[in-house]
């Protein structure tokens, strides 16, 4: 069988500077699909930017309840934001795993909130587009509502997304993410997304491509540059131009080729 792999270049939308860096990785680099943060301030200018450089590029989305402010009314999802109608940060969610580096706090917002602003962050992907996303998936942090929630609305919308993974649904192909599901995980390859990619981590296979299991398989990367709002906004700052970096380094892709792995988007998984 041979294998086949989705480079995800996840926050596109987060900052100008950001947005260009992942331009220049899906270019220059592995990147087959562009993770759209539709409700961000910058998520304009990203469009813009793939309108101009890369219309072919896969643009799906990154669905977002932890930066800047809902699509949503702030009244419509009231779990989800502070009282001045932005979203809570990650840190102060409350984790369901005890050793949850990131979220430390108290707040667990509902089921029917995350489905309402999945849903308007759709609609403006699609405002923004033209058209809705193949694909969807959550930013920074994961919850046992919002994964019914992505489910619930994958399944209405027919729209493949990451509480899909490794499930069978009709029309859709298995997909494997490689840092959520597989042995990388328990190696402790989640990491590499806190240090940013080194072109070693793909020589020395430490995302277990090689030995999975399955034909489609998915990696996310956050390659781009800085700026100010960015390093104002998020603790994940170096490791974007790392990832960068490496992501258009010709020797990774010649190692991909040299182990007959295609490089796919997320068209791949509808049969």
């Amino acid at each position: 069988m041979k294998k086949k792999m989705i480079v995800v270049a996840d926050d596109f939308g987060f900052s100008e500077a950001y947005n260009y860096g992942v331009i220049k990785a899906y270019k220059e680099g592995i990147v087959t699909a562009l993770s759209l943060m539709s409700n961000m301030a910058a998520a304009p200018h990203a469009v813009q930017l793939w309108r101009s450089e890369c219309p072919e590029a896969s643009l799906v989305q990154h669905t977002n309840f932890v930066q800047y402010r809902p699509v949503s009314k702030p009244e419509d999802v009231p779990s989800l934001v502070d009282e001045n109608g932005m979203f809570y940060r990650s840190y102060r969610w409350r984790s369901e795993q005890k050793d949850d580096p990131k979220c430390k706090g108290d707040i667990y917002p509902t089921y029917e909130d995350f489905y309402t602003e999945t849903m308007a962050q759709l609609e403006r992907h699609k405002e923004l587009t033209g058209r809705y996303p193949n694909h969807f998936e959550g930013h920074s942090a994961m919850t046992k509502p919002m994964d019914k929630a992505f489910a619930d609305v994958g399944e209405k919308m027919g729209i493949h997304n990451m509480a899909m993974y490794d499930k069978p649904y009709p029309g859709i192909r298995q997909t494997f993410e490689l840092l959520l599901q597989g042995p990388a995980r328990e190696k402790g390859a989640m990491e590499i997304l806190n240090r940013g990619s080194l072109p070693e981590d793909f020589f020395e296979d430490r995302f277990c491509l090689l030995d999975s299991p399955h034909e489609i398989n998915i990696l996310h990367f956050h390659p781009g540059y800085l700026d100010q709002y960015l390093l104002d906004n998020t603790s994940l700052t170096l490791p974007r131009c790392r990832d960068l970096q490496t992501l258009c380094d010709a020797a990774v892709r010649r190692w991909l080729e040299e182990h007959e792995i295609e490089l796919v988007d997320f068209n791949a998984v509808y049969e």
